[in-house]
Parts: C-alpha cells; structure tokens; sequence
C-alpha cells in the first residue's frame, strides 16, 4: 500500500508540472498518435511516467511479473500489449478504469488462474488474447464485464473444462479458440450463450465423443475444428442446427467409418478435411447430401485400401481433392473423379499406386495434377504421362510458353514425378522428364500374346461360321424352290372307276383259291406202321381248326 501511495503522488507531481518521460529503448510518438513502443527494453513494471491519454501501449519482451497499481493511469488506453512476459497473476480489478480499451493480449505469459474479478472493467475489449499461459481455472464471474467481446483465444493453456455459465455474458462472441487444452468433452453448456459465434477451435484437445445437438443452437457458426482430438464416435444429430457451416475439419481423430448420416446434415458445407483417420473403405456416396462441397482432404489415411467409384457422386461442385499419404491405397477406381464436372485440382501424392491409366482423370478439364512419390512402373501404361511431363518442359516456342503462361495449362509437378526401374537387381527411382521415349516403351508381355493369338482365333472362327451358315442357308433355299418346281410340273392321273371295279371283282374271286402250306397237307396213314403221334395231333389238331380265312385283296390306289 505504502508503494502504491508513493507511485501515486509521484504521478500527480509529474502531471501537476506538466511533465511527462519516455522510457529508455522506448519509442514515444507525437501528441496524435499517443502511442509508446517499448518492445524488448528490459522493463520490470509497467512504466508510470507515460503521457496519461497513450491510446497504445506496447510492452512485448520485457520482465514485467504484475500489473498492479499501473494501469489506472491510463484511462484513454485502447491497446494494451503485454505479451512475452512473466506475468503470473492479474490481480483484482487492475483494469477497472480501462473502460474505452479495445485489444488486450496477455499471451505468452505464466498466468495460471482467472479470478472473478481479474478482468473487471472491460466492457469495451473486443480482442482478447491469453494464449500460451498456464490457465487451468476461470472463474464463473471471471468474464461477466466482456459484454463487448468478439474474439477470444485461449490457445494453449490448461483448461480442462468450464462452469456452466463461465460464457453466459459473451453474448457478442464470435470467435473462440480453445486449441492445445485438455478438454474432455465440448462445452455445450457454454457454447448456447454464444448465439453469434462464426467460429469454434477445438482442436487438439481430448474430446472422445461428439454427442447430439453439441453445438444447437450455432446457427451463424461458419467455421468448426475438432481436428487433433481422439474422436471415435460421432452421435448421429451431432451436428444438427449447423446451418450455416461451410468449413469442417474433424482429421486426426480415432474415426473408422465414414460419418455420412451426419455429415448429410450440413448442406451448405463446402470445405472438408478427414485426413488422420483409420478409414479403410470409401463407400458409394460416402458424402451424402454434401452437394455444395469444394475442397475436400483425404490425406494421411494409412488403413484406406478400396474407394468405391460413386463415392463423390453427389459432390458435383467438387473442385479440388487430396488423397495424399495414403500408403495402403494401390487401386484406383477408372471412373473415380468423372461424375465430378467442376473438378480441377487433384493431389495423389505418396500413395501405393503402381500404374496409371489416363482415363482415370478427366484431363480434358484438369488444371492441376500431382503424382509425385508412387512407386509407378516404367512401362507403356505412363506413356501419357511421359508425354505430358515433356510437353509442359518443351517451352520452346513463343507458342507453347504463351500455352502453359494461359490458365488452362495443365500444371504437373514435373520436378519430381517419376517411376521405378529394376538395374541389376536393384530398384530405382528415375524422373520420367530425364527419361527418353524409348525406355518408357515396354514390349508385349506373354500374356499379351496370348491374348492376341486367342481373339484373332476367336474372330476366324466366327468368320468360318457365318460363311457356313450363309452356304446352308443358300443350299436350303434351292432345294425349296426345285421341290415347289416339281410339284407344279406333275399333273394327276384320272381314275377309270369301271376298271377298278372289274380289278376288285377279280381279286375277290381268285382270293378264294389258295395253294396248302406244307403243314396243311393230310398225313396218309399205312397199315402195318404206327401213325405217328406228331403227325396225327398235327393232323386231328389240322382238321379242327376253323377254315383260313380269305386274304383280303390289296387296294390299290392309283395316283
């Protein structure tokens, strides 16, 4: 107390004689500015003798350990930086009189605790920044004057979490940055004060689980990060009421699954990052509903080994996609990026790709392509590619240079492009712009051939047949036309019906005379000898029978 009354009264002699000083290794301007520079000047306090209406105060890189007792001087402040110091505590109500002060930055401090009246007075600032201290606890009452509050950033402390209504005052808030704390869950409790907030940093935290309606309520935010956490669940109305959300980065989390359900929520998305997690499978329409999106990151995904070709179906407004680091991923799609009309820009750097085919990108329309860092086999499938890498080098002529100085040239990354060729048992890189045509051509391999011998045998062998079948058909039809011929050429004989009836009369006749078959004959008997006993049951059984019947005589019939 004693040290603040002696700083006091030496203040109203200073202003009483009209004098004022500058520091040493401080910058004073002029009567219109206000302003004071005392970047690193070695300072231990914040200095007393400055004209009382500085509207700006810079104290960067100094030693100053406390504001108390040394801002109440300066009522006209408006900026105040304190940053790169070691302060470890703002003490109670040291910016009560700072009532016009716009932008405070405490950052890169050692403050550990916000009380609840650290802050008291502030009800103009609109910047605050206290990034890189040791803040592990904010006091409920701690931020009530900050009415005014647009921009809060608290990158890098130590925050776990915050009471209930730590937020209810930042009714203006529009940016929040809580990245690099240790946050277990998101502040929802909180984040339903802040109505106008446009952006939300939570990054590199511990946030396990995004639970439903986590951010209701948000309805102008435009920009969310969750990337660097350890998400691995997504509940599916996690992102509902985000209406107005345009740029989304949840990369470098635990997700296993693509999260289209919620992700279809977001119509107005149009950047989208899900680099850093363990997909293994794109599938069809893995972005569901996203209609609107233009840039989208899928880098870094080391399970990803299958990508559907309708996975970016409904994303026809896609203009530029990374699949970068993608090391598992060895198979690209034909026709993955044709349903996409609007895409210019693609990137797949680093992945496991050993060929490459150039139906397999709409390079009618492509402005940019990067293929650099696959391990490519040089052989006839990248001649395109070959061929592309050295029209962009040949620049030649004032034709070609004016070609790739246009927008619509092509851009390769020529530089660094190559593919993998075995010398002596040893597998090397070479860049395709350092290689000539002939080393890019490959010779037909085994199975080529067979290929080849097997379609034109395919091919002979249907020529063969058709020529057959014409033949047949050719034969069939003669053969046709001579039998309808024929049967035109022959005239029906007339029958005499007196004649045929003589015929059948004498036919009847004879029919009823027949000559005896042998066994007919009657078996004449002797005397003196046994008839024999075959010969006579042949003979009685002969005699009983029933007289033969006449055969009938054949009709004839006359044509």
């Amino acid at each position: 107390m004693a040290i603040f009354l002696l700083r006091f009264l030496s203040l109203t002699a200073l202003l009483h004689f009209g004098m004022t000083f500058c520091p040493s290794k401080c910058t004073c301007e002029g009567e219109k500015t206000l302003r004071t520079l005392c970047v690193d000047a070695g300072l231990e306090v914040v200095p007393i003798q400055l004209n009382p209406d500085m509207t700006s105060i810079n104290l960067t890189r100094n030693l100053i350990t406390s504001v108390h007792y040394t801002l109440s001087f300066y009522t006209k402040l408006e900026i105040l930086d304190l940053s790169q110091n070691r302060i470890d505590t703002l003490g109670w109500k040291n910016f009560e009189y700072q009532s016009v002060l716009r932008e405070l930055d405490l950052s890169r401090n050692l403050i550990g605790i916000i009380g609840n009246n650290a802050l008291r007075g502030l009800k103009k600032v609109q910047r605050l920044n206290m990034s890189d201290n040791f803040i592990q606890v904010i006091h409920m009452g701690a931020l009530v004057d900050l009415v005014s509050l647009v921009e809060l950033d608290l990158t890098n402390n130590r925050i776990v979490s915050f009471e209930d209504t730590t937020f209810r005052s930042l009714l203006s808030l529009e940016i929040l940055i809580l990245e690099n704390n240790q946050l277990l869950e998101v502040p929802r409790s909180n984040l339903i004060y802040c109505h106008h907030l446009r952006r939300l940093d939570l990054s590199s935290n511990f946030i396990e689980s995004v639970h439903n309606e986590s951010f209701m309520g948000l309805r102008n935010l435009v920009s969310l990060e969750l990337d660097d956490n350890v998400i691995n669940d997504v509940d599916v109305d996690a992102f509902m009421g985000l209406v107005s959300l345009t740029w989304l980065n949840i990369s470098d989390n635990n997700l296993t699954v693509i999260p289209t359900l919620q992700l279809s929520k977001l119509s107005n998305l149009t950047n989208l990052s899900l680099s850093g997690n363990s997909f293994s499978y794109l599938p069809a329409v893995a972005l569901l509903n996203l209609f609107n999106l233009r840039e989208l990151q899928l880098d870094r995904l080391e399970h990803l080994t299958r990508i559907d070709s309708r996975a970016f179906v409904d994303n026809t407004h896609l203009q530029r996609i990374s699949l970068d680091a993608n090391q598992a991923f060895c198979d690209l799609p034909p026709r993955l990026f044709h349903g996409n009309p609007n895409l210019v820009d693609i990137s797949m750097r680093g992945n496991g790709l050993t060929t490459l085919d150039a139906v397999q990108f709409p390079l009618d329309r492509l402005k940019k392509l990067q293929l650099s860092d696959n391990p490519l086999e040089c052989n006839c499938s990248l001649l395109w590619l070959w061929r592309l890498v050295h029209e962009e080098e040949d620049t030649g002529t004032e034709a070609n240079a004016n070609k790739f100085l246009s927008s619509d040239a092509l851009i390769l990354d020529t530089d660094i492009v190559g593919c993998d060729v075995v010398e002596d048992n040893v597998r090397m890189r070479r860049l395709l712009r350092d290689m000539s045509e002939g080393e890019i051509q490959c010779p037909a391999r085994l199975i080529t051939i067979v290929c080849a011998i097997l379609t034109v045998l395919l091919v002979t062998m249907a020529g063969v047949s058709v020529v057959l079948y014409l033949q047949f058909a050719r034969r069939r039809k003669r053969m046709v036309e001579e039998r309808k011929n024929v049967n035109e050429r022959i005239v029906p004989q007339q029958i005499d019906k007196m004649e045929l009836e003589r015929y059948l009369q004498a036919q009847s006749l004879t029919s009823e005379y027949r000559t005896l078959r042998p066994w007919e004959i009657p078996i004449k008997e002797h005397n003196h000898e046994e008839p024999d006993h075959y010969e006579k049951f042949d003979y009685f059984d002969h005699r009983r029978m029933p007289p033969p019947k006449a055969i009938p005589a054949p009709h004839v019939v006359y044509v």
